[in-house]
């Protein structure tokens, strides 16, 4: 029997942080149990090898197009394995170490499975029982796979097997799924030679984002090759030994020689005996949390992807901070008014807060700026045209609601809209503030000129 005040189960980036920041500070003796990788999903089955693929991929797209900026380069050849060689290379930089720097701050670290089995009791995989005066679940998230007739009987890649599984890029694919992971994946690979069709049962791609950002989104995809199938009705999916073929109602079937499916995340708890712990789910799987992430056991948190709603890395840190408040007697309510996601398909897509539909139905009086990133001379200058930007703001005052832009360099440019949302400054107080030429924070001003002469 081993006996601990924090048991952390899953070291993903949230549990790891949790773990870390507690032993560092805290004084309690905190143990930590990861089945599989330390770093989680992210850090080698997501985040980091995706942008790793992301990078060669406009590399690649960039050499093909050098000939209009008079750099001419007469064959573009990919590597693919060299492409993942490199990945490998990035996360072993980063977590080679395994389990030395926790251990130098005193946390226990058990590489195997363990299973909730009660309100404060855990089981490893060796037999090792575990006591908790507290639980942390970091869990993590699995993909969740539709119930399309025949996907199952045939050998479909999820996110890891379209990261790590090919030894080149197959002729074919088919991506069931255009939310982040299934448009920058349908990237990759056309950028890396295959003929790639992506299917959507919503009626726009990207569906999480403002129907009119993600709309601009979609001359760029379209160049790269990529058929766009968004409002479709998928019947079934068959696979008869060598390649897959999409039935899609009203179309001609889709063949490809892969198949990814990118239909979402579900949160992971299959090995815990959840109802002996006094852990509720609801009716989506997801867990019953406080605003301080405290489920409905009062000493077991739920964090990170495992909460089952903002599936961000950045949000997990955010979370293991809470959990770390709140477990220390420091508690601070959870606030997700301000949280920026980013698709890191090229040109980028980023947003924050809320879409202009969504502002609309919560019944809000709203205007909204639009900006093509056309009209911006960097833009020119560059060769990235794609995209715009679009604020939404209340009508009365200017105070941003939200913020979209599809463009170069969106993932940075967010954050202006970030900050500002985080500080709840109109836009008319900052819209006339000097932003350096040629940029393309221009066309964020650009924005906030729109809002301003439209309030007050």
């Amino acid at each position: 029997m081993e006996r601990f005040d924090v048991f952390v189960i899953g070291g993903g980036g949230t549990g790891s942080e949790v773990a870390f920041s507690l032993a560092r500070t805290s004084g309690l003796t905190v143990a930590l149990a990861e089945r599989d990788k330390l770093g989680g999903e992210c850090n080698h089955y997501g985040c980091v090898p995706t942008k790793v693929m992301l990078r060669s991929a406009k590399i690649a797209s960039l050499a093909r197009d050098g000939d209009r900026f008079g750099v001419r380069i007469p064959e573009v050849d990919v590597d693919f394995q060299i492409v993942q060689q490199r990945a490998r290379d990035i996360i072993e930089s980063q977590s080679g170490e395994g389990t030395k720097p926790f251990e130098r701050v005193g946390v226990q670290v058990f590489m195997q499975e363990a299973r909730l089995l009660g309100e404060h009791r855990a089981e490893l995989a060796d037999g090792t029982q575990i006591e908790a005066d507290n639980v942390v679940l970091t869990t993590g998230t699995e993909a969740a796979i539709p119930p399309i007739p025949g996907l199952a009987d045939g050998p479909y890649w999820t996110n890891r097997e379209a990261i790590w599984g090919p030894a080149s890029p197959p002729a074919s694919l088919a991506v069931i799924g255009t939310g982040a992971i299934g448009i920058e994946f349908a990237q990759i690979y056309a950028r890396f030679g295959s003929r790639v069709t992506a299917l959507e049962v919503l009626p726009h791609l990207l569906p999480q984002e403002d129907e009119e950002a993600a709309a601009s989104l979609i001359p760029a995809l379209e160049r790269d090759g990529i058929a766009l199938l968004p409002g479709v009705e998928i019947e079934r999916a068959d696979h008869d030994g060598t390649e897959w073929t999409v039935i899609v109602e009203g179309r001609d079937p889709v063949p490809a020689d892969e198949l990814l499916v990118a239909t979402g995340r579900r949160p992971m708890f299959d090995p815990h005996d959840l109802g002996a712990a006094g852990v509720e789910l609801d009716d989506d799987g997801k867990p019953v949390l406080t605003d301080t992430l405290r489920t409905t056991n009062p000493d077991v948190w739920v964090a990170g992807d495992a909460s089952g709603d903002l599936l961000f890395t950045h949000v997990g840190t955010y979370e293991a901070e809470l959990v770390v408040k709140d477990i220390l007697g420091n508690p601070e309510r959870r606030d997700y008014r301000v949280v920026p996601r980013v698709t890191f398909c090229d040109p980028e897509v980023a947003s924050v807060g809320l879409t202009e539909q969504q502002a609309r139905d919560d019944g809000r009086d709203v205007v909204t700026s639009v900006v093509p990133f056309d009209g911006n001379e960097r833009s020119h200058i560059e060769g990235k045209t794609d995209g715009l930007v679009k604020l939404v703001a209340d009508a009365d005052t200017g105070e941003l609601l939200g913020g979209h832009i599809v463009g170069e360099e969106a993932g940075a440019l967010i954050h202006q809209v970030v900050l500002l949302m985080f500080a709840r400054t109109t836009a008319p107080a900052v819209a006339r503030g000097i932003h350096a030429y040629p940029t393309f924070s221009e066309s964020v001003k650009g924005a906030l000129l729109g809002i301003d002469e439209q309030v007050g």
